[in-house]
């Protein structure tokens, strides 16, 4: 495939999001563990080290050549800050502890240091070698998990849904502190220079109703959006709620997310249909059965279907996965990818062009 940069990952994200000419669309890829994989070491490790984070990504990004570097902290940073207990397989990391077992246990918390607990201060550190080295010409953006998702991660998910029925009023007090757990560190991310992007998979269709997501998650969503939004000078963050959101997108758009992540679950045309005059797009690539499952083939014709959908998404679209690379995806289905960003780019280029109207 040839191919010809002719801007830098910034000015490219910069012109998909203004309808602006760009030479192709961005690729958004949150690499997350997958860069322990590209450098040769255990997730453990990576996770552990600034120093290992910041060169994982960085190797990531030279090989593969996606338009945006992300150093964590994921969906159990700030939990693990506050004092959730994690183990660290060579996976993904999970909580082995949740620090909430009992109501009387919040009031003994106290709202985690961003330069001492947990490992805040490594993805801080992280973040800033990557900015020192590239930030110049790529964006840097930390996923962190929202308000509802880190709420889970220091009482426990199962214990958390029976709570929003035998005690709403402990959950608000929970998603209280979850949300003033999280604003001291978007705080110091936005200092540094870069950005923030907000995952919240247990707020998922799958997991609470969407009458559940309007009382319990939606308001401290969209405090946190507006905190960020203040950190940021005006944009928003980008939004990811796994599984089905449908129910939910247009609550998903009032949040004042600049751009909405989609599952690979839910239809890209039925999204852009309902909130794509008011949200950028990102989506929606086939994680398993397509990055780790398929072929280069498959991944060329899961892009085709995903830039037929896209794009002309008025406020503009992104190539990207359903949700993060799974770790044992093949190099090769990850190349094709970004071949098929440039393949498609220039045949559906009078499309990408129309959307992304401010």
């Amino acid at each position: 495939m040839a191919r010809k940069d002719t801007m830098t990952s910034r000015e490219r994200f910069a012109a998909a999001l203004s309808g602006k000419p760009y030479d192709r669309i961005p690729v958004f890829l949150l690499m997350s563990d997958y860069a322990a994989r590209v450098i040769g070491v255990t997730v453990g490790e990576y996770q552990n080290s600034a120093e290992l984070m910041a060169k994982g990504q960085l190797a990531a990004w030279r090989l593969y050549g996606m338009d945006l570097i992300n150093t964590g902290p994921g969906l159990t940073g700030i939990a693990e800050a506050i004092g959730s207990k994690l183990a660290f397989p060579d996976n993904t990391a999970y909580v082995t502890d949740f620090p909430v077992s009992t109501r009387g246990d919040l009031d003994r918390l106290q709202i985690p240091n961003p330069f001492r607990d947990g490992r805040l201060p490594l993805f801080l550190e992280a973040t800033q070698k990557v900015l020192d080295e590239v930030g110049a010409s790529v964006p840097v953006s930390l996923t962190t998990a929202g308000p509802f998702t880190t709420a889970a991660n220091i009482r426990g998910a199962d214990q958390l849904l029976r709570d929003l029925r035998r005690d709403p009023g402990f959950v608000h007090r929970l998603l209280r502190f979850a949300t003033d757990s999280t604003i001291p560190f978007v705080r110091e991310v936005f200092a540094l220079g870069a950005r923030v992007s907000l995952a919240e998979p247990v707020a998922s269709g799958t997991l609470i109703s969407a009458k559940q997501f309007r009382a319990f998650a939606l308001p401290y969503l969209n405090e946190l959006i507006d905190a960020i939004k203040g950190f940021s000078g005006a944009a928003g963050p980008s939004l990811h709620i796994c599984g089905d959101s449908s129910k939910i997108w247009p609550e998903m758009a009032d949040t004042g997310a600049s751009i909405l992540s989609l599952d690979d679950v839910v239809d890209l045309a039925a999204a852009r249909a309902a909130v794509g005059d008011r949200v950028a797009l990102i989506g929606n690539i086939r994680p398993t059965a397509t990055m780790v499952l398929g072929t280069a083939a498959d991944v060329r014709a899961n892009a085709k279907e995903c830039f037929e959908k896209g794009a002309g998404n008025p406020k503009g679209y992104i190539l990207g996965l359903g949700c993060a690379l799974p770790i044992n995806t093949p190099p090769e289905n990850v190349h094709a990818l970004v071949d098929a960003a440039w393949e498609f780019s220039a045949q559906y280029r009078p499309q990408l062009h129309r959307g992304g109207q401010a």
